[in-house]
């Protein structure tokens, strides 16, 4: 069961981060028809397509941010 009381930014971030990407993708694509620069959206996919085939590697949070979720 779905707990409503939590916000959905906090059940979001406890989401595995592969999910959390899926996730990302997809409100990014969203935008579409939305978004004021399309050439960041088109440079976010792009991205986002390059960590899912493998080509490149993230880095984790604590890597990029110092602190791990």
């Amino acid at each position: 069961m779905i707990n409503t009381r939590t916000p959905l930014r906090q059940r979001a971030l406890k989401l595995p981060a592969k999910k959390r990407m899926s996730l990302a993708v997809l409100l990014l694509e969203s935008l579409e028809g939305q978004a004021d620069d399309s050439t960041l959206l088109k440079e976010l996919k792009k991205r986002s397509a390059e960590l899912h085939s493998g080509m490149v590697k993230g880095l984790t949070t604590e890597q990029a941010y110092g602190f791990s979720l």
